[in-house]
């Protein structure tokens, strides 16, 4: 169930080691016509300094320009859709965090060892399971600008007309410009019926939409990857997948992979990977074997 939350950063005075997988409860949280698979923000706004701080550029190594957007789940590992890695080597991507303004130089950019494409991926099938995880080189410190991302619980649903955010550094409109300064959109989810009515085709149980009903506003060319938020929280409930073009037309609210569907499989694939930080932030608790480490 979609539910409005104000939610604290991660400190680690809050947690609580208990188990030999370590769940960590938060202490303190408060409820309150063409398929494209690229996927700035139309008609969005400037994201306001760290208020973002789980967002990161997926780039292309070697010219340093942005591709896609993506989610930081803990120190070690990213979050991304699968069409923005599947055919890439690690050695030609790298991801720059903790800034939401892109330069080629940005001081901090690391680099990725594995890609994990979800192995139900299938792009000739509406992009069913448009999921993947970035394992990174070196260990990112988390601080004030450089957060991990909420997870929902495994198959929370989220309601329709719920209210979201979508951030991403993506084209302006169909022809446009990469952003250069994190963009911002309030959008609200469709049912799954609607969505499928708006596009005529039968989306997956998997995949959510979300969009405003008159157009004008969503994702374009450069935003895939990256996500869409439950308003008033830190949870991401959707992977930015693709949309008809051009870019926020009526009728047609944009298609994203739904988090909560795949939640078990991203704790499944940080879990195998034993050498790295395993921990993430799943609804109210961290689960994982390491705890956290803060800097200020």
């Amino acid at each position: 169930m979609a539910r409005h939350h104000c939610v604290p950063r991660i400190r680690t005075s809050n947690m609580a080691l208990c188990g030999p997988i370590c769940l960590l409860l938060m202490a303190s949280a408060c409820v309150i016509g063409v398929f494209s698979d690229d996927g700035k923000i139309v008609n969005g706004t400037t994201a306001s300094p760290g208020e973002f701080p789980f967002v990161v550029s997926l780039r292309r190594a070697k010219s340093g320009h942005h591709s896609c957007g993506a989610t930081l789940l803990n120190s070690d590992w990213v979050l991304t859709a699968a069409h923005c890695v599947k055919g890439s080597t690690p050695q030609q991507l790298n991801l720059q965090y903790g800034s939401q303004s892109l330069a080629r130089n940005a001081s901090k950019v690391v680099q990725v060892v594995a890609i994990h494409v979800h192995p139900g991926y299938e792009p000739q099938d509406k992009y069913l399971n448009d999921i993947a995880l970035l394992q990174l080189k070196d260990s990112v410190v988390l601080g004030t600008r450089v957060q991990p991302v909420r997870l929902p619980t495994p198959e929370q649903p989220t309601f329709a007309n719920s209210s979201a955010v979508l951030a991403g550094w993506g084209l302006n409109a169909t022809g446009g410009v990469v952003q250069q300064q994190l963009q911002k959109v309030q959008l609200q989810v469709f049912s799954d019926d609607d969505c499928s009515d708006r596009h005529q085709t039968q989306l997956h149980a998997s995949q959510i939409c979300a969009g405003v009903p008159e157009g004008g506003r969503g994702q374009c060319s450069g935003d895939s990857g990256g996500p869409l938020l439950l308003a008033g929280s830190d949870t991401q409930i959707g992977i930015v997948s693709w949309s008809v073009k051009p870019c926020a037309r009526p009728p047609y609210p944009g298609v994203f992979t739904e988090v909560s569907a795949h939640v078990n499989w991203i704790v499944e694939t940080v879990g195998a990977a034993a050498s790295t930080s395993s921990w993430l932030w799943i609804g109210q608790l961290i689960v994982g074997r390491t705890p956290p480490v803060l800097s200020p």
